[in-house]
């Protein structure tokens, strides 16, 4: 048997959500051939799909004619794999506790697990794909901190490290000058995440009431009373979400 108690703190989401905020803004710049001059700055659009996705459906229209929204170049991620990390193992019995109002609130450590991600950049040139892949590469060396809100209720801010293990190139271009060719670089990422479980709760102590009498007779002789003063309250950040639409699909 489980916890017994439902709860979702949404932690892969937002891990998933603040990396593709890294993405979001990559851009692309069409240059005059003549003068150098910039014609055109075009932002690499990016969504939560797998690669194969997009190659079916700029195969089935090769010529873009019924809708121009698969063009490329474009930026496609998916979470490929999840493992358990021993190494960033702490002591199960550990305990989080924050004092809310007339409530303590607690929870045990995390259980640290690796989140595997590939990104892909999908481009019909290799210039394409090494503007973008040139813009993402000099950011990882190779980790990057993502600092994220993982639970508000008990102000728990988690930098997560993502680390890039590896970059492949795939050019598929097999045929006339007519066939389409796809430029396809595939970066592997590690997203080192904790996941929390249920927020337990108990009600701190706030009156304490005793008696102190004869043992031999069991007459009491005093009562005291006692008033706890309460601990000062933690206060509570923002909760880090992100407002993309490509986060939709999640």
């Amino acid at each position: 048997m489980l916890a017994g108690q439902t709860f979702y703190h949404q932690t892969i989401r937002k891990t998933i959500v603040a990396f593709g905020n890294l993405f979001s803004n990559i851009k692309i710049e069409r240059q005059n051939k003549t003068d150098g001059a910039v014609e055109q700055v075009l932002q690499v659009p990016l969504a939560y799909a797998p690669k194969e996705k997009w190659l079916v459906r700029l195969e089935s229209d090769p010529n873009l004619s019924q809708n121009t929204y698969t063009s490329l170049p474009r930026l496609s991620f998916e979470i490929t794999g999840m493992s358990y990390d021993s190494t960033r193992k702490v002591g199960r019995m550990n305990q989080i506790a924050v004092n809310k109002s007339d409530r303590i609130q607690q929870q045990f450590s995390p259980v640290p697990y690796n989140i595997d991600i590939s990104l892909y950049a999908l481009t019909k040139t290799q210039e394409d794909g090494l503007t973008i892949i040139e813009q993402i590469l000099p950011t990882f060396t190779p980790d990057y901190n993502l600092s994220v809100m993982m639970i508000p209720e008990l102000n728990i801010n988690q930098d997560i490290p993502v680390i890039l293990n590896s970059v492949s190139i795939q050019d598929d271009y097999d045929g006339d000058f007519q066939t389409r060719r796809f430029v396809t670089y595939t970066l592997n990422f590690t997203l080192k995440v904790n996941l929390f479980g249920a927020i337990g709760s108990q009600r701190d102590i706030r009156v304490v009431n005793t008696t102190i009498g004869d043992i031999d007779t069991e007459v009491p002789l005093t009562e005291y009373s006692a008033e706890v003063i309460p601990a000062t309250v933690i206060p509570t950040q923002e909760t880090y979400s992100i407002n993309e639409g490509w986060a939709d699909n999640l």
